[in-house]
Formats: C-alpha cells, sequence, structure tokens
C-alpha cells in the first residue's frame, strides 16, 4: 500500500504569515493537531503542531516575539520540516516516520516541493481497520471478465487534462473509488476540487457499466468522511436479466437506456473543434440540464441575452488569467499532447489551440454565439458537491452524446476566484456554488471522428 492510498486531502494548510491566533482557530475548527505551512505557491515550509501554537501563546526569551510580549506570526514558532513522504512512499516507511520522528503528521510533497496531502497515525488506523483482500497481480489485474468489463467503462469517463485521477479496489460485490492525489493539479486545481468531479464522472459511469451488466447499485459516498482519499463505496447487486420484480414494460426500458447509455460511453469523446453555426434549441437544452439535474446538481441553461454577454466577458477575462500564470500554462503543457497512456493527444488539439515554448498547448477557447452554456451549481462547495458535479457531467455528456450533440467543459471560469464570484452574483445570481461551464453545439457532419483519447492500464490503476 501506498501512501496516495490513504492520505487526507486537500490538507488543510497556513502561512508562515499568518497569525498564531488565526492559526489556533482553524487547528480548533477542523479537529487537527498539527497544519503544514506552505508560501504562496504551495510548496512546504514547515509544519505548526498543538505544542508549536501552545508554545507560541507563552512568552519564551530565546523566541522573537510579537506586540504582548508572545510570537505574532506563524512563522515565528513553527518547527522545521523533519520528515515528508511523497505519494508514492510505501506505509510500512511512512508508520516508521511516524513513529520513529514523532512528527504528529506526514506531509505528503510532489517531486517539485508542492503539497498534496497529509498522513496521520489516525489515517493509518483507519486503513488497517477496513483493509481489504488484495487482488493479484496479472494480465488483467486478477480481474474476473465482469469485473474489467464494469472497471474499463468506468475509466472511459472523461477527467481534467486526461489525468484520470481515480483508483479502484474490488473485492467480489464491492467496488472502491478514490482520489488518486499523485494526479492532481496544483496550479489550478490546488484543492482537488476538478479531480473530484472527474473521480464523481468515472463513478456515474461504474454505475451506467453495472446496469448494462443488468446490476443493481448501492452507493455510499464519502463513507469516510470528506477528507479521506476513498469516494465511494459500491455494492452491486447479482444479475437480473429477466428484470425481475418490474414490468416487462419497464424492464424493456431499462434495457434500452442502458444499451444507449453504453453506446454513449464508447462513442464521447471531448471534441474541441469549432462548433457549427446552427444553434442548440433552448428546450434541448433544457431537457439536458434536468436530466443531469437528477444527479443531486442543478444544472441550468444561460440563455437571457444580458447573462450571456457578461458570461462571454467573464470567459475573456479567465483566458486572459490563465495566459498570464506561467505555472498553468506550465501544468498544461505537462499534460498536453505528451502521448502514453493520459494526457491531452496532441491530435485532440485541432480546435483552440496555441504554442508555448514550441509544444503544443490547449486553449479554453471562448463562447460562439450559436453555443448553448449550461452551468453546473451546487447549494454548498464541499467535497460531496464536487462529487457529485462529476456524476451530472457524465449524465450530461452522455445525453449530449446520444443526440449526437458534442460537449466541452470550460473549467477555467471557475477556477479563478473573481471569475467564479462573479459568475454565481453578477450572471446566475444565485445562492449556488457554480462547479463548471459546459459548451454545448453541433460538430459539423462531414469531419472526421475523433479517436477516443487514451487510457491507463487496469493494473495501474488498481489497488492491490
Amino acid at each position: 500500500m501506498h501512501v496516495a492510498e490513504l492520505m487526507t486531502i486537500p490538507p488543510v494548510t497556513t502561512r508562515g504569515d499568518v497569525a498564531v491566533t488565526e492559526a489556533l482557530r482553524v487547528l480548533v475548527e477542523h479537529g487537527i493537531t498539527a497544519l503544514p505551512v506552505v508560501d504562496d505557491a504551495g510548496r512546504l515550509e514547515g509544519l505548526l503542531s498543538e505544542a508549536d501554537v501552545i508554545r507560541g501563546r507563552v512568552p519564551h526569551t530565546d523566541r522573537p516575539t510579537g506586540a504582548g510580549g508572545a510570537p505574532a506570526l506563524v512563522a515565528d514558532v513553527m518547527e522545521p520540516l523533519r520528515a515528508s513522504v511523497g505519494p508514492e512512499t510505501d506505509l510500512a516507511t511512512a508508520v516508521d516516520l511516524l513513529t520513529s520522528v514523532s512528527v504528529p503528521i506526514l506531509p505528503v510533497v510532489d517531486p517539485d516541493g508542492l503539497l498534496v496531502g497529509v498522513v496521520s497515525r489516525s489515517d493509518v488506523v483507519r486503513s488497517l481497520s477496513t483493509a481489504q483482500p488484495t487482488a493479484q497481480s496479472t494480465e488483467h489485474a486478477g480481474l474476473a471478465p465482469h469485473e474489467r468489463r464494469l472497471l474499463e467503462t468506468a475509466c472511459r469517463a472523461p477527467s481534467v487534462h486526461n489525468t484520470q485521477p481515480w483508483l479502484w479496489r474490488v473485492d467480489g460485490p464491492f467496488v472502491e473509488l478514490y482520489a488518486d492525489p499523485s494526479r492532481l493539479l496544483p496550479a489550478s486545481d490546488p484543492d482537488g476540487r476538478n479531480m473530484l468531479i472527474s473521480c464523481g464522472a468515472a463513478l456515474h459511469h461504474l454505475q451506467v457499466a453495472a446496469r448494462g451488466q443488468g446490476r443493481s447499485c448501492t452507493v455510499t459516498r464519502l463513507p469516510e468522511g470528506p477528507r479521506s482519499t476513498l469516494l465511494a463505496r459500491v455494492v452491486l447487486g447479482t444479475t437480473d436479466p429477466e428484470g425481475q420484480g418490474r414490468s416487462e414494460e419497464a424492464h424493456r426500458r431499462d434495457l434500452e437506456d442502458s444499451a444507449r447509455d453504453l453506446e454513449a460511453v464508447a462513442a464521447r469523446v471531448t471534441d474541441r473543434r469549432r462548433f457549427t453555426s446552427w444553434p442548440v434549441p433552448e428546450q434541448r437544452l433544457d431537457h439536458l440540464a434536468s436530466l443531469a439535474s437528477r444527479q443531486g446538481c442543478t444544472v441550468a441553461a444561460v440563455t437571457d441575452p444580458h447573462q450571456r454577454h457578461r458570461l462571454e466577458e467573464l470567459v475573456e477575462e479567465a483566458r486572459a488569467g490563465l495566459a498570464g500564470d506561467p505555472a498553468r500554462w506550465g501544468e498544461q503543457r505537462a499534460w498536453t499532447g505528451r502521448g502514453g497512456a493520459d494526457g491531452v493527444p496532441e491530435e485532440a488539439l485541432e480546435g483552440p489551440a496555441t504554442r508555448f515554448d514550441d509544444e503544443p498547448v490547449l486553449d479554453p477557447g471562448g463562447i460562439e454565439r450559436a453555443d448553448g452554456v449550461l452551468v453546473l451549481a451546487t447549494p454548498t462547495d464541499e467535497p460531496l458537491d464536487h462529487l457529485v458535479t462529476g456524476e451530472a457531467l457524465s449524465r450530461l455528456w452522455l445525453s449530449a452524446t446520444s443526440e449526437l450533440l458534442s460537449l466541452v467543459p470550460l473549467s477555467h471560469v471557475v477556477e479563478a476566484p473573481p471569475t467564479r464570484h462573479a459568475l454565481r452574483h453578477e450572471v446566475l445570481a444565485t445562492s449556488l456554488h457554480p462547479q463548471l461551464l459546459v459548451r454545448v453545439g453541433w460538430q459539423e457532419t462531414s469531419r472526421d471522428p475523433l479517436a477516443p483519447s487514451p487510457r491507463r492500464a487496469l493494473g495501474d490503476v488498481l489497488l492491490r
């Protein structure tokens, strides 16, 4: 087992220039014993523990002090970093550090020194108490044929930059979905919202695959709480090819719906090429929104001319902000045109694209006059909201694909706090939190269809 399988994400952090009293409030509010201290770029600088805060609230002659004789800032009292691990560090090494170095938590950093999670002793205890039997490594990761088909379908889900940030554990009728924090995008998605949306789409694809096998699904989301990498636990029912307990008509509709969804999974691609000038009828947008809203996320079409105009301005503001952010551009470059089993293939960049250091980089594009626009929003802005947004996105995308419509997410508008705030209050004028913006339109029928993006091998996404 690796650290990535049990670490807490996103980590609660503080900065060196934060007042000790504020850090104390965060510790109490979240019920944790230590806070990683990071700089503005998210790089780890140190660790602030409860003991540091206690010492910081009592004057010491050998410590720098602020007003009132007690240290004022986190930087004054935090301890130097004594140990950290990477997402691929094995559990045994992490346990040795937690016990021998006597650190309250272990920060988890990526190769660039960016903090991606934390591991505590309670994380280890929880993992040991819920440990599952391991699968054997074979050509198909030790899966039965029907299990392999389930996961292959689930892994066809869309994900931000095709990072495929999911991991799975299968034990008979039980399937668990985990986030893979090693695939977090720290520059554009430091809180992991897009990562969870991607995993939510995979969760919905899994349910589609199960229905295609005539199986029921009982889904428990976030069974270990919002800060665990375990995102969902699914119990699959036994195969029921005859539709027992349902009318013949209901069974027939279920079979037709399942077949249509599975066809859409196979056909779905992210086609960034410019849409035609044919407008998408408003009633069709409303129908798609209604279907997707059944997943627990509010989906609404933006059709009012004034709202559309302001939305187009926000999209351009977000594009400009992205162009002026080297860290986010560099992150896109790392996941674009890289070849292999993940990332955005270069052949998928025939739509709006630009060059960055002579390498292709995805440009999120703007909104054309004929484009349909849908916003996915939730009542709160918690991990569960992000997960169900992904499920709604999957439902929306498969329904659009079945109707021969093309869909392109525009996540950059909600990645930047200023444009997300304006989208919420100036365009939607609602208390809902916007999670994702999507364009919907028609592709030229004379164009050759794009090939599906590559996918990681099942053995690489299966926990053993």
